[in-house]
């Protein structure tokens, strides 16, 4: 029977130790380029309705090992769901993978992680993807926020305050695809609700008398979302073009709209596609649209963003060239035409050495849904340099240098440097009004030069080692010069998973990031590990444990809020 199969491509992670990323073998195969096919059976990623991939990939260059080895864990669900779907590959396998995937797990502060998957071969030609989860927690946090005008309002952490904190987000998604001879066709849709309490403002009387407080106002935050899509794309080599195209509408809702009475909706006509065409075995060329048509209820100008990319495409043996160009334009809500490089050059050499230099742009739609991914704790602010309705983000440029190598047998390490713009970029400003804190987005235009190298081993599955280190150097207008307070100036990390006896894994994962000092203020660095072990029974059932945050640090995001201190989190997985 016909079977959906994922083609993963082992490459050097900028934190991760083994990453694979979907791709099809290359006509020109060398070691470089060489993928390996793997059934995708293992931990399914959840369907988000306007995050279905039907454009054409843009891979980052990258390196195959010479020798592959493979580990399954177990990863806490933390964001709203993400599905991709490419041009289907016509391939026959055994039908013979596992279909079905359930997690559930618990700790303290009633931190839940529960999750179910199946995808189901109705025919050899029909397949249903169903999906669902529910995860977050409720418990106290062991810090809170002072302001003070001396510091032009940016807030500093009060250790001294305790409050108690709820946030639950739940899904569900649904996708029906149908494979005819020459194309697929698709329709599916998605709902996700996330509910959550503001943090107080805590005066000192309630300090005094009580240990922990509710939020005064709007203490019972709801955010829904919703909506459905439908499909169209070819199969592989089926047609001479290769095309695909998908239209739908999805709604954003949030109860208390803070300044909004009432709250606010916001609705999106999404629509997306491409057509591309090989001109021989190493040319191409191809045009890629995307189209959103945003409506609001009450309060915010309806808009809309076009997007239009063509591009052309050379590939050899040694060389991977895209020559294209961002064409956006915006209708109302600072609307116009904004023009950007979509430039990208890779070079092979020495089998395992790739060296490569891309100068890129993009403008980012900043809707509901992108600036609730930045921070669930945003509102629309009427504070002076906080928009009431977001623009959207455009990035002119982005240049990026680097080298990526696999020297050694299951060794690989890269550096890269580069340096962008972006204009509207976002920030994180929380502050204090009617008894709560809640996250005001600011915008601004930014630069930033970065950074960075990474490297990471592995050896079988006995053990995988991972590094990475970055640094930035953000620069805003002087009288900006606030919103930095949680942007990142330097980060490191590291991960490592040994196997302790057949079928027990031990990991453990560090990071530290250090924020720059801004008006004389330094925001807590992230600085965080978590260690965790877990025991697969009958290669279908995993046992886990992991605890996080061990050195029971209260930093701040950018999402704008404190984390939890120390949790434990234990579970279960089954594979069937």
């Amino acid at each position: 029977m016909k079977k959906y199969r994922k083609q993963i491509l082992i490459c050097a992670g900028l934190v991760t130790l083994t990453n694979v990323a979907a791709q099809q073998q290359q006509k020109n195969d060398s070691t470089v380029n060489r993928t390996v096919v793997v059934e995708n059976q293992y931990n399914p990623e959840v369907m988000d309705a306007f995050k279905v991939n039907v454009l054409p990939k843009i891979e980052e260059p990258a390196v195959a090992k010479t020798q592959i080895d493979y580990a399954s864990s177990v990863h806490q669900m933390n964001k709203f769901p993400v599905y991709h779907m490419d041009v289907m590959n016509r391939e026959i396998t055994e039908d013979s993978a596992r279909r079905g995937y359930v997690r559930l797990a618990y700790g303290n502060r009633n931190n839940t992680d529960l999750k179910g998957a199946y995808l189901w071969n109705i025919t050899d030609r029909d397949v249903l993807d169903v999906m669902a989860t529910f995860h977050g927690y409720s418990g106290n946090i062991g810090v809170g926020y002072d302001f003070d005008f001396a510091t032009d309002d940016i807030p500093v952490l009060n250790h001294e305050k305790e409050w108690k904190h709820r946030f639950f987000r739940t899904g569900a998604s649904l996708k029906y695809t149908h494979d005819f001879d020459k194309m697929s066709m698709y329709v599916g849709g998605d709902f996700a609700s996330q509910v959550f309490s503001y943090m107080p403002n805590q005066p000192e009387s309630l300090l005094q008398n009580e240990e922990k407080t509710e939020v005064p106002s709007f203490g019972h935050q709801l955010f829904m979302s919703g909506g459905g899509y439908m499909g169209v794309s070819s199969v592989k080599d089926a047609l001479p073009v290769e095309f695909g195209f998908q239209t739908g509408y999805k709604m954003f809702n949030r109860k208390h709209g803070i300044y909004i009475p009432g709250g606010i909706s916001e609705g999106n006509v999404h629509t997306q596609g491409y057509i591309s065409a090989e001109i021989d075995d190493r040319q191409a060329v191809g045009v890629a649209l995307e189209m959103d048509n945003m409506f609001y209820d009450k309060s915010f100008s309806n808009y809309s963003l076009i997007k239009l990319r063509p591009y052309y495409s050379l590939s050899t043996e040694s060389v991977s060239l895209t020559a294209g160009v961002n064409v956006d334009f915006q209708i109302s809500n600072d609307g116009g035409l904004k023009l950007s490089p979509d430039v990208r050059f890779d070079y092979t050499f020495a089998d395992n050495y790739v060296f490569y230099a891309h100068l890129t742009g993009n403008t980012r739609l900043n809707d509901f849904g992108t600036i609730n991914g930045f921070s669930p704790f945003w509102v629309q602010s009427l504070l002076v340099g906080l928009p009431m309705q977001q623009n959207t983000s455009y990035t002119p440029y982005d240049a990026r240098v680097g080298l990526k190598a696999v020297p050694l047998t299951n060794f690989g390490f890269g550096i890269y440097a580069g340096y962008r713009e972006t204009r509207n970029e976002l920030f994180s400003m929380p502050y204090a009004v009617g008894g709560a804190v809640y996250n005001g987005i600011a915008q601004a235009k930014a630069r930033v030069a970065y950074a960075g190298l990474y490297a990471d081993y592995s050896f079988r599955d006995m053990l995988d080692l991972g590094f990475a280190g970055s640094f930035y150097g953000w620069s805003v207008k002087k009288d900006m010069e606030k919103l930095l307070w949680l942007k990142p100036l330097y980060s490191i990390g590291f991960n490592a998973r040994a196997k302790v006896f057949k079928d027990f894994h031990a990991t453990a994962e560090y990071t530290y990031e250090g924020r720059k000092k801004t008006l004389g203020i330094k925001a807590d660095a992230v600085n965080e590990l978590n260690i965790g072990a877990e025991y697969l029974f009958d290669d279908r059932v995993n046992v886990f444990i992991k605890l996080n945050n061990l050195l029971n640090k209260n930093y701040v995001t950018e999402s704008g809020f404190p984390v939890q201190g120390f949790n434990v989190m234990a579970g279960v997985s089954l594979n069937f």
